[in-house]
């Protein structure tokens, strides 16, 4: 090769050097960390948790995983009293199912594995309009519970012990759809 392509070849590999340095910084110029849409309060109040549900001890779980969740995100803040928010979010647990999801391979009717699922009715609403932002929106979370010790050859840990373990997982995820869809816009 001589030496003039060898220049020319150098002087395209720059050029194309910074073509893609500029295309890099400028795909960054306008990036914003959050949400862009602007949430109508700035403070929220959440009344306790009722249960209309048959699912057991749920309603201290959830009602301290969504004040938890809400603490963590820091958009709107948390206030102790209706009269201090802008906004008062009721939640409601109104169904809880579960159903075998696995089934144990010596005898088909025990289950080692249940699906356990968790309905809620949410619903915001706004003090200073005096009108709902949205009511008895359905919000749903599923988890299992295991009932078999897949380490231990034929060990049973007891239902009640599985479902109390599940209800932490089933709160956490519940209350992470529930932040979602008050922080969300609709």
């Amino acid at each position: 090769m001589n030496t003039t392509s060898q220049n020319s070849l150098v002087r395209a590999l720059i050029g194309l050097t910074a073509i893609v340095v500029l295309g890099l910084f400028s795909g960054c110029a306008n990036y914003k960390l959050g949400s862009s849409a602007e949430i109508p309060f700035k403070s929220i109040y959440i009344k306790p948790t009722t249960n209309h549900s048959f699912a057991p001890q749920a309603q201290p779980i959830v009602s301290a995983q969504i004040r938890e969740t809400f603490i963590h995100d820091a958009r709107v803040k948390l206030v102790a009293s209706e009269e201090e928010a802008d906004a008062v979010l009721l939640v409601d647990l109104t169904k809880y199912d579960r159903s075998a999801g696995a089934r144990n391979s010596q005898d088909t009717v025990i289950a080692n594995d249940f699906d356990i699922t968790l309905t809620a009715e949410v619903s915001l609403y706004n003090q200073t309009k005096g009108d709902y932002l949205f009511k008895e929106r359905p919000i749903q979370a599923t988890t299992h519970a295991y009932i078999g010790n897949p380490y231990s050859e034929g060990e049973i840990i007891s239902y009640q012990q599985s479902e109390r373990q599940a209800m932490t997982q089933l709160a956490r995820e519940m209350a992470r759809k529930i932040t979602d869809e008050v922080l969300s816009p609709w």
